[in-house]
């Protein structure tokens, strides 16, 4: 349970916040008095074969936040772009990742850390993200697996030994799959989603990189 002196923080906060383009206060206000709803779900690859069983995609990551006009229309358009040419689609989900973050660090300092609520997702693909104040929720649902990639090997020779590889090696990349809801909770009235492989709202990748240092 939050404590008062935060929910009076946010009353006090959120309108110097330029940057947050939601109202704060209906939140905290939602939160004091009681007008909460709890939101859990599952996150999960849905079965191949109709005796088989939906696979629990665990580890994923869920996080809900106050909805924002603002991200949606970021998220929809990093979405779009990676439409546009191979470069785009192979940035699109770190920068959705980061469009996210950078609106969860807005709510920091607008000292509202406790609308941002996290959580993973069990082994039996469950999450629970507790309580929230009746409002308008945003929530998104992020699950990686990753990819090794055998690069092939370089020898340097005469001239070119010892010479640095100006970009960075590809090792690896992460599958990703991410979920993304607008959801309002109201008073007293629980709200369960179903997040899985065949609802995905984008299908993205993560490549990890290494410098690859110089050549021996």
């Amino acid at each position: 349970m939050i404590r008062v002196g935060v929910i009076a923080l946010w009353l006090i906060a959120w309108p110097a916040a330029a940057a947050v383009d939601v109202d704060l206060a209906p939140y905290a206000q939602a939160e004091r008095s009681g007008a909460s709803a709890k939101l859990s779900g599952r996150i999960y690859a849905e079965r191949r074969k109709p005796a088989g069983p939906d696979t629990p995609l665990t580890g994923a990551t869920v996080v809900a936040v106050p909805r924002s006009e603002a991200l949606l229309q970021r998220l929809q358009h990093l979405r779009e772009e990676a439409r546009t040419s191979a470069a785009s689609y192979r940035g699109a989900a770190l920068l959705i990742q980061k469009a996210r973050e950078a609106y969860e660090k807005e709510l920091w300092q607008a000292g509202a850390p406790d609308l941002v609520r996290a959580t993973t997702v069990d082994s039996e693909g469950r999450f629970d993200l507790g309580p929230l104040p009746e409002g308008r929720w945003l929530v998104v649902g992020t699950w990686d697996q990753f990819h090794d990639v055998k690069g092939p090997r370089t020898s340097g020779q005469g001239q070119d030994r010892g010479k640095y590889v100006k970009d960075p090696r590809l090792v690896g990349f992460r599958a990703r799959m991410l979920w993304v809801r607008e959801i309002a909770l109201t008073r007293a009235e629980p709200a369960e989603l179903e997040l899985t492989d065949r609802n995905v709202w984008f299908n993205g990748v993560v490549e990890d990189r290494v410098d690859a240092g110089p050549r021996h």
